[in-house]
């Protein structure tokens, strides 16, 4: 009996490898793509920070397609996320904005110390993300594009 148990075992460990990889995301259904359904002539990222305090920082995003795309969903940098607005100001061309709001983190104080044990739990600081995921939706499913090449503007500084 003991023979049988340990084949059981072996089969049902040896049989874990062989379940299929996808590379789709599992969390809601989203497909990341390589070649959007669009060409993107621009993006453009405008910090901002707000005059007072507590207001809050953010970004400014500036999107600029060859033609409109009239299912643009969201986009997200570092972690948060704002939705695609059509500036129908400008009828001959198809410019999408979004303005994000960083989420607010209570800044921890870092320790510095000689001594390496007490400076366990600092985290780095935040680092410039390489990055902008763009949501659309195609054919009726859900897909995203990672866009990599991005120009960095100015900061808007309120007062």
């Amino acid at each position: 009996m003991k023979p049988l148990l340990c084949a059981f075992i072996l089969v049902l460990l040896s049989s874990c490898s062989t379940v299929p990889r996808t590379t789709s995301s599992p969390a809601m259904g989203v497909t990341q793509v390589k070649k959007p359904p669009f060409t993107i002539i621009e993006l453009s990222l405008i910090p901002w920070a707000a005059g007072r305090e507590k207001g809050g920082t953010g970004y400014l995003f500036e999107l600029t397609l060859s033609e409109p795309f009239a299912s643009l969903d969201s986009v997200v940098y570092k972690g948060n996320m704002a939705v695609w607005k059509r500036d129908t100001m400008q009828l001959d061309k198809a410019i999408y904005t979004a303005n994000m709001r960083e989420k607010n983190t209570a800044q921890k104080e870092l320790i510095l110390d000689g001594d390496s044990i007490k400076e366990y739990g600092n985290t780095p600081p935040n680092r410039v993300s390489d990055h902008v995921d763009i949501f659309y939706r195609f054919r009726n499913k859900p897909q995203l594009y990672i866009h990599t090449k991005f120009k960095r503007k100015e900061p808007l500084l309120y007062m």
